[in-house]
């Protein structure tokens, strides 16, 4: 098998974004909207789109995020421009929405000159990525955001409200794992799905001085 050359993903994309259309035709069949997790996942679902991205698991899970931020940053101009739609971009919540009021419409524009919106237009941040500075990026502010919406994703598994604390979760946890649980008659993959939820929420909400302890079986 020849080694993977990470500037054969850059060069298929080029500043083209071939995953423009399918977003916006994901984003038009959930009017309800969903979160960039979900987005992301329907994407990876549809067909063969990400084959050409680097062989490393870290830098490639950057550019998939950045491929997704990219394309709904762009809808978000031509939406406004074309169909006067509103496309609301944060990571709980993508959705496409009319302007029903003038009063709204004042409260509402593209997010030029937004620092998020900035960084994933420049497809310099896409053509540069590397191992190394995905890594340091990990470290900031990309983490914290794709985090924000792993919790928010883990906690909607677990019917949690975002400021749920980490006994409220422990005991969620608890008590769905025991109505899910196979050998009580539930569904083997929603219970796979609750204890995964779990872990996530362990990560980023279990307070440092219980994180040593046993985990729950």
């Amino acid at each position: 098998m020849q080694p993977h050359d990470p500037g054969n993903s850059r060069s298929s994309f080029n500043s083209h974004n071939p995953l423009v259309p399918l977003v916006l035709q994901l984003l038009r069949e959930r009017p309800d909207g969903c979160s960039e997790y979900e987005l992301l996942k329907r994407v990876e679902n549809d067909g063969d789109h990400f084959s050409t991205l680097s062989d490393d698991s870290q830098l490639a899970l950057f550019q998939k995020h950045f491929l997704v931020m990219n394309a709904l940053y762009r809808l978000q101009q031509l939406l406004w421009d074309d169909e006067h739609l509103w496309l609301q971009i944060s990571p709980l919540r993508i959705a496409l929405s009319a302007i029903e009021s003038i009063g709204e419409e004042k409260n509402i524009a593209p997010s030029g000159g937004h620092a998020l919106c900035d960084y994933y237009l420049d497809w310099n941040n896409f053509a540069t990525a590397d191992s190394d500075s995905v890594a340091a990026l990990l470290g900031n502010f990309w983490q914290r955001f794709y985090a924000q919406d792993e919790q928010g994703n883990a906690l909607k598994i677990l019917e949690l409200d975002t400021g749920a604390d980490w006994l409220t979760i422990k005991q969620q946890y608890r008590r769905l794992a025991a109505r899910a649980h196979p050998d009580r008659g539930g569904d083997n993959a929603q219970f796979l799905a609750i204890r995964e939820a779990y872990e996530i929420l362990r990560v980023w909400r279990c307070p440092p001085s219980l994180s040593s302890q046993k985990r729950e079986e």
